[in-house]
């Protein structure tokens, strides 16, 4: 029996969120198994994702940049009509695109003033509540990217699937998603355990039509959303403790070796689950 290929030669894949961190990462691992790669991101004037683009060129592939807002079901349609149009079909989907803890602004001029606001609203909830303090505003707008953008694209993107009856998405959730008590009361773990709870739904509808859907729970990755941790001694010692397999913060290559495994033959009869990409985060410390 011969082993499955990792090569992705031939495929087209889409990345959302991928300018930067895990979702450029994946994009270019894609690219260098064989993939073209049509990369999206809410951003683009500060012409990260062109970078991207260019890196993805190196490998000798394609690469195509698209602005989305993946919460607006307008504009990922259109997202979609761009990809099928310049590569003809979509065979990967990465649903990468999301926003952190309370939208909290991630861009190193903005960091400093978001995070006295969170020392400040962190006081206000160990005296009252989570749900009191919580702005409805950052729920709707945490749901709505994290979540229902996922459900967005995975519509959008399996509707071409079912046609040639093949497909891998997979949705990058985190290890936040098995949080437990209050700390379950974050719109962002919310968001994250429903992306689970929607990736079982999605591998369960899409199965007969020889599509899978997995997930990617990871933790602890050295990204700009995580600056709140790796910006302070002490929280980057703690977390980088519980992390025994590498005692630091992880690259953005060690979630899109799992995104390339789900994209490639070698997952064939595999959907429906979730992989943790934590260096054993999630079971030194409790949730």
């Amino acid at each position: 029996m011969s082993i499955p290929s990792l090569s992705l030669a031939g495929k087209v894949a889409l990345v959302t969120g991928a300018r930067r961190g895990i979702g450029e990462a994946i994009g270019l691992t894609l690219a260098e198994a064989g993939a073209n790669v049509a990369i999206a991101d809410l951003v683009i004037q500060t012409g990260e994702l062109g970078e991207v683009a260019k890196k993805i060129g190196s490998f000798g592939r394609r690469s195509l940049c698209i602005q989305v807002d993946v919460s607006r079901q307008s504009e990922v349609e259109n997202m979609v009509q761009k990809v099928v149009n310049e590569f003809g079909s979509i065979d990967i989907l990465v649903n990468n695109a999301g926003v952190g803890h309370g939208n909290m602004p991630d861009e190193p001029e903005t960091f400093e003033a978001s995070m006295q606001g969170s020392a400040e609203r962190a006081i206000r909830i160990m005296n009252e509540s989570i749900l009191t303090n919580q702005s409805i505003n950052d729920w709707e707008q945490t749901l709505g990217i994290n979540l229902g953008g996922c459900y967005l694209c995975s519509q959008a993107v399996a509707r071409i699937m079912i046609e040639r009856k093949k497909g891998s998405i997979i949705n990058i959730s985190s290890i936040m998603a098995f949080s437990r008590g209050r700390s379950l009361l974050s719109p962002y773990n919310i968001s994250k355990r429903g992306i689970i709870w929607l990736t079982e739904g999605l591998a369960s509808d899409l199965a007969k039509h020889h599509i899978r859907v997995n997930a990617i729970a990871p933790g602890g990755i050295m990204t700009e959303m995580m600056r709140y941790v790796w910006a302070f001694p002490e929280r980057l010692k703690n977390i980088q403790n519980n992390m025994p397999l590498s005692n630091s913060l992880l690259p953005p290559d060690a979630c899109a070796h799992a995104a390339l495994f789900f994209a490639s033959d070698l997952s064939e009869f595999i959907t429906g689950q979730t992989i943790s990409v934590d260096a054993g985060l999630s079971v030194t410390q409790p949730m």
